[in-house]
């Protein structure tokens, strides 16, 4: 009966649902974004103007003083009288909460939440006046408190008013120390601009101070999206600042003027970007060298469509940054040519016009596969992150993984300069098996029995370190190739290993670590590399010639009408150029001196590698 009467919800409702169903079919794709725009991208401002008390329909009114009498933990649904547009997304309904604040989306707040901001329920967005865990009062003084609503003005200029009127700045059920004051939220149509208004307060019964922290601005459909404000106790309470984190807080207190409480006709403003974000960016399709963005476009479509921006780094751009690619109008676009083992991160914004850019999306990263070398590989490891325990996630820029974290131990990297370098990876162990593994790319090719592998490292805790090579079988148990060991504490050592022929299937390298005893081996410049490689040898195509090398311009070519493409890589397995229109002649006067490896695509679907030296 559930999902039947799903198929029969309200309009409103029915979007929800639907949209949930995306939310899940994106979780389902992987690489997920929240759906909605930013709050973030709200401007704000701070007036002072009139409160002006309003007398509509009463959601509820204080009967007692006690905690199930005085407006206190309760919320009510209500159906707005037009549809309201709140981060990019238009509502026809709102739940309203007696501690301060509104929510937007079918899941409406605990009665208990007095955090509405900070809070991860999960709401589809809050609006907060007053959030913290206050009540009313029922006559004291002849004063009584309630919530109301009403709309004010005419269509299509309308105004939702929800009011807090005669509440107490904190929750108590005293008749003795009282003292209240009024609120209201204002949802403007068309315009969507939010506002609260403040009326001032006064003591209803006794003198006693209360003070406290109270969240006051805007919550998206996270924790992670906020537009709030903040104040400490040696500032004023109409002298706040932007939040910095979504628990940011003002001061406020009865009694003292610092912070002091709201003054009467205080009011903050809200006001949407004309131009909204897109959002929900994941990556798919990924390749050693290209990837394809995609993204869910905003309630508002962009006249100008979507620029794009991605970069190994994580710092996220700014309005004056200039996109990698622009005037997108799908909602999708290809990335290339890419880095081969590297993390990127992405960002999308809207183009509403030349001079009207939305804010960009939240990073997404990702992180290219590894590439396929037919020749030498070197790995110095100091482009590598790191992933803790094994267990906790993210992306890897180098062609290392964690193997077997059920085990227990880690594999980690150091910034000190332990061996060369900036940065070496460790193996270590706390008395249980560890291993990780290396996709040393081909590993088809090792049948030759021709490649050798080497690294260097040091012992880095305890005697006895212990490392084992191997690989998994068909039965995914463990087969030792060979092991090495440092018998002493800080002793440099250095490895090498031709790798003999591995049975068809293998396609990884397993670096294990026993953990018997209980120790840490550093590894720092792993190469992995063809015996016989030299400047004029190559792998596979050995007719191919190139001449000269090593070289200072160019290199010549035979055969080109045998050849799709050139690939140039350097031998920390990064591209440096792909060259597709092929003759006899190739320019490489813009690499830089070094050794490199030319990679040849044939017709047939065939390669070839190759070392080149540029002097």
């Amino acid at each position: 009966m559930k999902q039947l009467y799903k198929l029969f919800l309200p309009l409103s409702q029915k979007s929800n649902y639907l949209k949930q169903a995306f939310l899940g079919f994106l979780f389902y794709l992987g690489n997920y974004q929240a759906v909605n725009a930013q709050v973030s991208a709200y401007s704000f401002a701070q007036t002072t103007g009139s409160y002006t008390n309003i007398t509509g329909t009463a959601l509820d009114t204080a009967t007692g003083n006690t905690s199930a009498t005085s407006l206190n933990s309760n919320v009510y649904p209500l159906t707005l009288p037009f549809n309201f547009i709140f981060n990019g997304t238009s509502y026809s309904a709102i739940n309203v909460s007696t501690n301060g604040f509104i929510t937007f989306g079918a899941t409406a707040p605990s009665t208990t939440n007095t955090t509405p901001i900070s809070s991860t329920a999960a709401y589809e967005g809050a609006i907060s006046v007053f959030g913290r865990d206050i009540s009313s009062v029922f006559d004291v003084n002849s004063t009584t408190g309630s919530i109301s609503w009403t709309t004010t003005g005419t269509a299509p200029n309308r105004e939702v008013v929800v009011q807090w009127k005669n509440f107490r700045p904190n929750s108590s059920t005293s008749i003795t120390a009282v003292y209240t004051f009024s609120f209201q939220i204002r949802l403007k149509e068309t315009s969507n601009i939010i506002s609260m208004v403040y009326d001032a307060g006064g003591f209803q019964a006794g003198t006693t101070a209360v003070s406290g922290t109270v969240q006051i601005g805007l919550r998206g459909t996270t924790v992670a999206d906020f537009n709030n404000r903040l104040n400490a106790t040696t500032l004023e309470f109409i002298n706040s600042t932007a939040g910095t984190a979504s628990t940011s807080t003002q001061n406020f207190n009865t009694s003292n003027a610092i912070p002091g409480m709201p003054s009467s006709g205080l009011m903050y403003t809200w006001t949407p970007p004309t131009c909204w974000t897109p959002s929900g960016v994941n990556v798919t399709n990924i390749t050693t060298t290209t990837a394809v963005a995609n993204w869910v476009a905003p309630a508002t479509i962009p006249s100008n469509g979507y620029d794009i921006y991605y970069s190994t780094s994580n710092t996220a751009p700014t309005s004056a940054t200039t996109p990698n690619v622009s005037g997108v109008t799908a909602l999708s676009a290809s990335l290339s040519p890419l880095q081969p083992s590297t993390n990127y991160y992405l960002w999308v914004r809207s183009a509403c016009s030349s001079a009207d850019k939305s804010i960009w999306t939240p990073a997404a990263s990702f992180a290219t596969q590894c590439i396929a070398l037919l020749g030498a590989y070197f790995e110095d490891f100091e482009s590598y992150t790191g992933v803790g325990n094994g267990s906790s996630g993210g992306v890897l820029p180098t062609c290392w993984n964690n193997f077997g974290t059920a085990q227990g131990a880690h594999v980690s990297n150091s910034a000190s300069s332990v061996i060369s370098g900036t940065k070496t990876l460790y193996l270590w162990t706390s008395g249980t098996t560890y291993v990780a593994n290396v996709a040393l790319p081909p590993m088809s090719t090792l049948q030759s029995g021709d490649y050798r592998l080497k690294f260097d490292g040091k012992a880095s805790v305890t005697a006895g370190g212990i490392i084992q090579l191997g690989y998994l079988d068909s039965a995914n148990a463990f087969v030792q190739l060979t092991s090495f060991s440092v018998p002493t504490t800080g002793t440099v050592y250095n490895f090498s290993f031709d790798i003999p022929a591995l049975p068809a299937g293998v396609n990884q390298l397993i670096l294990k670590n026993p953990g018997t005893p209980a120790n840490s081996l550093s590894i720092d410049n792993l190469s992995y590399e063809l015996k016989t490689l030299g400047t004029s040898e190559a792998i596979g195509k050995n007719s191919l010639k190139i001449y000269p090398n090593p070289f200072s311009e160019s290199i010549t070519i035979s055969d080109t009408e045998n050849i799709t493409s050139l690939m140039i890589i350097n031998f920390s397995g990064r591209i440096v150029k792909v060259i597709n229109n092929i003759s006899s002649s190739i320019n490489l006067s813009d690499l830089k001196t070094g050794a490199y490896l030319l990679n040849v695509q044939y017709k047939d679907n065939s390669k070839s590698s190759h070392k080149i030296i540029k002097k």
